[in-house]
């Protein structure tokens, strides 16, 4: 297992500048903005995974779509189970050699 690296130090610094900008803009205690400041972080974390689990939901259920309802189709026809077939008045029907569309059509 990689060993899990802190924040740099430039990475605290920006951070504490952020805690006293917040403590200074809100009259609040260096505590009470290093808390606020967290859990707006915890926050974002969460909808962040929130929206992954949605979108891995979603690819699931395309998955799901493509290779139930799409694909047995698409594989009929390039296995030309629907050459005999012909769009006729709307309606697909059977070709036959009175219609003029023998099987070398």
């Amino acid at each position: 297992m990689p060993k899990i690296q802190g924040p740099s130090q430039r990475e605290l610094f920006l951070l504490h500048a952020e805690v006293e900008a917040l403590q200074t803009t809100l009259g609040i205690s260096y505590k009470d903005a290093a808390h606020r400041l967290f859990m707006a972080e915890v926050e974002r974390v969460q909808k962040a995974d929130s929206a992954a689990k949605a979108f891995g939901a979603l690819r699931r259920r395309m998955d799901d779509i493509l290779s139930e309802e799409i694909f047995p189709p698409i594989s009929a026809i390039d296995k030309g189970e629907f050459n005999n077939y012909i769009l006729k008045n709307g309606k697909w029907e059977m070709k036959s050699d009175r219609d003029g569309l023998g099987k070398g059509v």
